[in-house]
């Protein structure tokens, strides 16, 4: 009868070698989570603001970049209902980003360093942990796209002139 083709003394090193790994991954993920629990702290009080450039109009927003707090001078009211209302706007949209930049600064010391251990290298096919802490970046500047059209569209219209409901 023939001998197993292994040795043990290899395989107890190549277990050890897998458990360092492991032990490794561990490790980097506690330090991580820590860290993203710091960090969420932070990015929970981060809050933008902008002013008109005249300094009449001030708008402070949360994290999220829904308006917290909007002063205006009595200077404000020198402006057409329509100017005011738009450079309101503006200066919203202004704090808004402001707070997204940062949030996406905050976010991004939380990509995956590349000498980092993966899953896939230890188990092929397992699903990659550097996915869980990849940061797209917003393509475009949401700041001069308008927050709704200026006219109401009509219901024919949205439903491209059809039936909403059939009838049998």
């Amino acid at each position: 009868m023939s001998e197993p083709d292994f040795d043990a003394d290899r395989l107890a090193e190549r277990n050890a070698d897998l458990r360092r790994q492991v032990d490794k991954m561990m490790e980097e993920v506690r330090r991580k989570t820590e860290d993203l629990k710091e960090a969420q702290a932070r990015m929970t009080a981060l809050t933008g603001s902008s002013e008109s450039a005249d300094g009449v109009i001030n708008a402070r927003v949360d994290m999220t970049g829904n308006l917290t707090e909007l002063t205006l001078t009595s200077r404000a009211y020198e402006r057409t209902p329509e100017q005011l209302a738009a450079e309101i706007t503006r200066v919203i949209r202004k704090a808004a980003a402001g707070v997204r930049t940062e949030l996406h600064r905050e976010a991004s010391q939380f990509t995956p360093d590349e000498d980092l251990i993966d899953l896939p290298d230890l188990v092929p096919g397992a699903p990659s942990l550097r996915d869980l802490f990849r940061i797209e970046q917003p393509e475009e500047d949401e700041t001069d796209q308008p927050a709704r059209p200026s006219e109401p569209v009509a219901d024919d219209d949205y439903y491209d002139n059809q039936q909403m409901f059939r009838r049998d």
